[in-house]
């Protein structure tokens, strides 16, 4: 799906592995437009169509070790159980 592989969650898109190490994250669109101020990271676009604020891309420099990756895995954690 979008050209990523998808990781879900109860059936539903957690996160996403995409292109040079990018990471697509799944949120809901207030935690999104909060995580926007993070370095690294950006509404996700696929094709010409803007995802909006609960689609992020994080950048693979952004993820770099274990404790920021699990930092936006806990994020899509948290919005999948809200």
């Amino acid at each position: 799906m979008f050209g990523t592989r998808a990781f879900l969650l109860n059936g539903r898109i957690l996160v996403g592995a995409r292109k040079e190490g990018v990471l697509l994250v799944r949120v809901t669109a207030e935690k999104g437009a909060e995580l926007l101020t993070e370095p690294g990271v950006a509404i996700a676009v696929m094709g010409a169509k803007s995802m909006g604020p609960s689609w992020l891309d994080v950048s693979a420099a952004a993820i770099a070790d274990d404790e920021a990756l699990m930092f936006w895995v806990d994020a899509a954690r948290e919005s999948a159980a809200a």
